[in-house]
């Protein structure tokens, strides 16, 4: 047996009844991959590998890419790698696993903004989960929030309690489900935006957006009013949609001063 690595956020699930509802979820379809992140210790691996589908299964630990590989032979393909920095495949794939609480979210961001991602079943921490499905005006709305709404909708599954998990994290965990929903409006440059409105919170949004694009008060005041917006807005107020109505009227003019 291999021992659980905290530098790898090592907590692995033992809860059966999850176990079953995750695989369910997952709902492949002929030619989909299946990429598993973070085996681990195999719980979900053993169900995933009875699916008709190519199993793809990337884990970091050399330890337990050799345990597995001893388990699973060639029913599964194994890559000790970090998911962090690995190429995702270049066909369609469903990805799954019980993500680290130190890696889980630059994971899945990059799982989810994958042209080829089909599905992402996911455990994280609820915390996290939380800011992924929060509604305008509620605490746990921002950044996160939006990144994931632009690529994906996001759905929470269960909740569940430290006791299904050895060892047991300080923390609740929950599933969340991620369907693709690129939105049309996607760019960098709203990425940009929707980053610098969030920068702190608390403030109005006139405040956060003095310096981005080179804009002053004046210039970021009249963007907000002629989008439509209050000029005492903050960003945790504001929907995607307003976020996105709101970038082409923030430009800054080439004419000088009268």
């Amino acid at each position: 047996m291999v021992r659980p690595k905290k530098k790898w956020g090592q907590n692995f699930l033992r809860n059966q009844g999850a176990v079953i509802r995750i695989v369910e979820a997952v709902e492949p379809e002929a030619g989909d991959l299946i990429v598993e992140i973070g085996p681990g210790e195999g719980i979900l691996t053993e169900k995933l590998a009875e699916l008709p589908n190519e199993l793809l299964a990337i884990e970091i630990d050399p330890e337990l890419v050799a345990a597995l590989t001893e388990r699973f032979g060639d029913r599964v393909l194994l890559r000790c790698e970090d998911a962090l920095e690995t190429a995702l495949p270049g066909q369609p794939f469903r990805a799954v696993g019980n993500l680290p609480y130190n890696a889980g979210t630059p994971i899945l961001r990059r799982v989810i903004a994958d042209p080829h991602c089909r599905r992402a079943v996911f455990m994280l921490q609820k915390e996290v989960a939380d800011r992924l499905v929060a509604k305008p005006g509620h605490e746990a709305y921002g950044y996160l929030t939006l990144y994931t709404q632009l690529f994906a909708k996001a759905r929470i599954l269960l909740t569940l309690e430290p006791s299904s998990f050895s060892p047991r994290p300080k923390v609740r965990s929950s599933v969340v489900i991620f369907d693709p929903d690129r939105k049309p409006f996607l760019s960098d440059d709203l990425l940009s935006l929707i980053s610098v409105a969030f920068r702190m919170r608390r403030k109005q949004l006139v405040n956060n957006l003095i310096g981005w694009r080179g804009l002053d008060r004046t210039a970021a005041g009249q963007g907000i009013s002629g989008a439509g917006l209050s000029p005492t807005a903050r960003a945790e107020e504001l929907s995607l949609e307003a976020f996105a109505a709101l970038l082409p009227h923030l430009t800054v003019s080439d004419q000088p001063p009268s």
